[in-house]
């Protein structure tokens, strides 16, 4: 349990209190620290300025696991830190002018591989305008009218929808116009630790941060950072404790338009919080379907997961009842965290945690090392044997000959899609997966595809680095050549296709996949001969007419006859498929198909470029 300085030291650490308003809140509990008295509640440890601990007086709390927050005059916490004194999260409150309750401003969260996430409440609001004048019966429409006509088209319950959109969300412009408006918080990436630079990831629906009531819907999750889960939750918990020490919160819900259930979403809300339903029903089942997900309640465990950085081992620590769940090591150019298999956990590329009497083992496929066991932690070895690793083939490295590319720790991080948070233009890496879900359809779509796949035996990919895993199909051997131009998507690439492989049974069919460095590579690639090309024409050449061509007669040369291109490039690039002997099977501008028609249900003002074009060609 840290001691009254070691608490001082964490508040005043450098770099632990970032947000403009916070330094005159460390300098105003500083001037009290010598009246703060210690008393002891429920386990925890309360620093409390003059008479019994109330919201006002508690200035920090120290939990038993030895992690402290630091409140404000008003009650709100502004730091979290772990017993060694490591920010884990920082909290701006405000005051509007004229306001009598503060509102949380922004929040960060630092991840276990020590990059920092952030939210801004109220980042976003979205604007409708809807005219119903000439509808039957518009003149009587009430606002619940409109409410039941949204779920309807967004077929979501009516409920959900009246909960999000309350009267004042409405302006009634007259003769049966309406203006709709609908606010949403904001998730970022903080590269800088700070505000000063972000990287949007998402929208969320706006949260009561002052009273919490729901459990956000990160929409676009796929684009999150390793970690942001936990972080988020572990905020949520902590606000969760603060607003309910002296009136009862009533459970959250997990609400949205509509919810994006899943089996992850359920694991980690259940990390932090108790779920419960309706009587004789599984949980779970219920979660799952999204017009019932709100119909479970989240109460919040007593004793959730804990992190601990440890500076001299280079490690972050997630510990929950006493078992080490997972350990995330710094500056890790692999950026796979280990996994304690104990409890049946499957670990991602072979690389799992163990606890050892006095030790913590980390292996990495044949590599371990040690480090020493904290009694900090709290972590006990348990009566579950250290479980043995499953027997493979091989590793993921070996997809690079055994020697993959040296990669950037803190980009391999970043190897996720990034979406802009207004109206600018997708990039070419985040629309990667989007543009390969329309190949997928237009394969199902092709009557004989079965048949034509059953004749490839060798496959080019090309310039597709942030989608490569998804190009490879491990149901069935074949020779993959991947040339690839950037190491830190190259590298999740090989990992998501040795994970997939390996929970399938299936490492086998990918013995022949090769992982090169195109600008080594290239052009003796082009000298073979493949059954299937999947190639990306980066967007720098779309102008460029004369490397468009020379790119295109590349994989044309380099197919069989008879074989496939999977193609996304510039649209008028189809007329010279006759010249080069190829006959498009189909093709369609990215800005119409249905996969981008989804995403702008998130994101309704992206862009992306409307030449550019999918097409699946056959060689004749």
């Amino acid at each position: 349990m840290p001691d009254k300085n070691d608490l001082l030291n964490a508040l005043t650490r450098p770099g632990s209190v970032r947000f403009d308003a916070n330094p005159a809140e460390v300098a105003s509990l500083k001037e009290l620290w010598p009246r703060l008295q210690n008393v002891a509640q429920n386990g925890a440890s309360l620093w409390v300025l003059d008479g019994p601990p109330s919201v006002r007086n508690t200035r920090v709390k120290v939990y038993p696991t030895g992690h402290a927050a630091f409140y404000n005059a008003d009650g709100r916490r502004f730091l979290f830190a772990d017993p060694e004194g490591n920010p884990l999260h920082e909290c701006e409150w405000m005051k509007e002018q004229g306001a009598g309750e503060s509102k949380l401003a922004r929040a960060r969260m630092q991840l276990d591989c020590r990059q920092w996430l952030g939210v801004k409440p109220g980042a976003k609001t979205f604007t409708t305008q809807l005219d119903l004048k000439g509808q039957p019966g518009w003149e009587s429409l009430t606002l619940d009218d409109l409410r039941k006509k949204a779920a309807e088209v967004w077929n979501v319950p009516f409920s959900e929808v009246k909960y999000f959109y309350k009267d004042g969300n409405f302006t009634h412009c007259g003769e049966g116009r309406y203006e709709i408006r609908l606010t949403k918080d904001g998730l970022y990436a903080l590269p800088e630790e700070t505000f000063d630079r972000t990287v949007f990831i998402s929208c969320m629906f706006s949260l009561n941060w002052e009273r919490l009531d729901l459990i956000p819907v990160v929409e676009l999750f796929q684009s999150t950072l390793p970690g942001s889960g936990g972080a988020v939750f572990e905020l949520i918990w902590g606000l969760y404790d603060d607003q309910s020490r002296e009136a009862p919160l009533g459970p959250l819900r997990y609400r949205g338009l509509p919810t994006y259930p899943s089996r992850e979403a359920f694991n980690i809300f259940s990390a932090f919080f108790i779920p419960s339903g309706p009587p004789g029903e599984k949980i779970f089942d219920v979660f799952m379907d999204p017009d019932r997900s709100q119909e479970i309640a989240w109460l919040p465990r007593k004793d959730p997961p804990w992190r601990y950085f440890r500076q001299a081992n280079q490690v972050c620590l997630t510990v929950q009842d006493r078992f080490l769940y997972k350990a995330t090591v710094f500056d890790d150019p692999a950026a796979i965290p280990y996994v304690n298999c104990a409890r049946g956990a499957r670990p991602s590329c072979q690389r799992q945690i163990a606890v050892r009497p006095g030790s913590i083992a980390l292996t990495d496929e044949d590599r371990s090392r040690e480090i020493p066991l904290n009694p900090v932690w709290g972590i006990e070895p348990g009566p579950e044997s250290e479980k043995p690793q499953p027997r493979y083939p091989f590793g993921w490295r070996k997809f690079f000959d055994g020697n993959p590319p040296v990669t950037d720790p803190v980009k391999a991080i970043y190897t996720v899609p990034f979406y802009p948070e207004g109206d600018s233009e997708i990039d070419e890496s985040s629309l990667q997966p989007m543009v390969l879900d329309q190949i997928f359809y237009y394969m199902e779509t092709c009557p004989d595809m079965p048949e034509k796949l059953e004749k490839i035996d060798r496959v080019l990919v090309h310039t597709f680095d942030a989608a490569i895993s998804g190009c490879i199909d491990s149901a069935r051997e074949r020779q993959y050549t991947v040339l690839y131009s950037d190491p830190e998507f190259a590298q999740k690439g090989a990992q998501l296709l040795w994970d997939f492989a390996a929970a399938r049974n299936q490492l086998d069919a990918l013995k022949r996949v090769s992982f090169l460095p195109e600008a080594d590579h290239v052009e003796q690639a082009y000298q073979g001969k493949y059954g299937m090309i999947f190639k990306w024409i980066p967007f720098l050449y779309f102008q460029d007419r004369e490397v468009c061509e020379r790119i295109l007669k590349s994989a044309a040369d380099a197919l069989e006859p008879g074989g496939l291109l999977l193609l996304a490039g510039p649209s008028p690039i189809i007329g010279l498929f006759d010249y080069y002997g190829l006959r498009a099977l189909y093709h369609d501008p990215v800005i119409d198909m249905p996969f981008f028609r989804q995403h702008l249900k998130m994101c309704p003002e992206n862009r992306v470029r409307e030449d550019l074009e999918v097409f699946l060609a056959e060689k004749r």
